[in-house]
């Protein structure tokens, strides 16, 4: 013991001593982390369990295949032509769907295109699609 305490004794001292002021601070300053803290992240998961049993079923749903294709150069190409959406009663809700990324049909290549539509009771479905022109 007297060998590891004189080879590393003041290394373990300020090691200790570093570890017990990390938890007065901690312990000081709780409170005021609380108060500056929004109050959405300091709330428990519980609420979030029952806001996804509240909306189990009722989230809108993006109709689309995974991956696109098209060809070069084709002028009449719109990929809202291929992707529709409807909320969770089946109604259509396209006219709310947004896409976001570009298909430049003059280049060969692969095209990512992100898309999301929000429901009337504010609830989010996002899809990813690629886009082949070949």
């Amino acid at each position: 013991m007297n060998i590891l305490l004189g080879e590393h004794g003041q290394a373990l001292l300020y090691g200790i001593i570093g570890v017990i002021m990390i938890i007065l601070i901690c312990a000081l300053c709780e409170e005021k982390w609380k108060a500056i803290t929004p109050e959405y992240k300091t709330k428990t998961s519980y609420s979030n369990r029952k806001f996804i049993q509240e909306n189990k079923g009722k989230f809108p749903i993006i109709c689309a295949d995974e991956i696109i294709y098209t060809e070069y150069k084709n002028t009449r190409f719109n990929c809202k032509d291929f992707i529709t959406a409807k909320d969770y009663q089946g109604n259509d809700i396209t006219d709310r769907l947004n896409i976001y990324g570009n298909v430049d049909t003059s280049k060969k290549g692969l095209y990512k295109l992100r898309c999301v539509v929000i429901s009337d009771n504010q609830l989010a479905c996002t899809k990813f699609i690629n886009v082949i022109v070949e």
